[in-house]
């Protein structure tokens, strides 16, 4: 038996998404008169909540690094004044 002969298909090939390169999207039978147009947005808005983009790192590396040498002193300041006092 051979299924959907007369679908109309959308493929999204540029998916922005590190694990998925291409998407296809099956259009419902009910909406024939959709135009091309909104097809495209609607896949799109579809793509968008079903994986959402990564956020920015809000914190520099710099600062990390920085935050993670001078808690390293800290704790090595600590530890000289427990042991040597």
């Amino acid at each position: 038996m051979i299924k959907g002969v007369n679908k109309r298909v959308v493929e999204i090939i540029c998916t922005d998404n590190e694990y998925f390169e291409k998407a296809v999207l099956y259009v419902k039978t009910d909406k024939p008169e959709v135009s091309s147009a909104r097809l495209e947005a609607e896949a799109r808005a579809f793509m968008d909540s079903i994986a959402p983009r990564r956020r920015p790192d809000t914190v520099p590396l710099w600062l990390k690094l920085s935050l993670a040498a001078a808690l390293t002193v800290l704790a090595v300041l600590i530890v000289y004044l427990f042991v040597f006092m």
